[in-house]
């Protein structure tokens, strides 16, 4: 049975206090659970001349690269979800 709230935690590791949601809705998408992230640690993905900032959520060593999934697809039958923030700099030749 599906969970009607998961308790979904994010690590960044340049920020000690994690982004904690314990009300977050099963059919959340992954895009809007990120955008949520994103605003709670006060980042932004951006293009800056030859330089790319781009951020990633991974579940345990898997990258999340599908951001149409929900949370519920994410934690299965479980009531929580880890998941970790992780910062990718691509830098482009000028």
């Amino acid at each position: 049975m599906q969970p009607k709230e998961i308790n979904v935690h994010v690590r960044y590791p340049a920020d000690p206090k994690p982004y904690i949601d314990p009300h977050a809705k099963p059919e959340e998408t992954l895009q809007s659970l990120k955008t949520r992230v994103l605003q709670a640690f006060e980042l932004k993905e951006i293009q800056d001349g030859n330089q790319t900032v781009l951020y990633f959520l991974y579940k345990e060593d898997q990258k999340l690269e599908d951001l149409t999934v929900t949370l519920a697809q994410l934690a299965g039958e479980h009531h929580e979800l880890k998941l970790r923030l992780v910062q990718q700099i691509v830098q482009g030749t000028a």
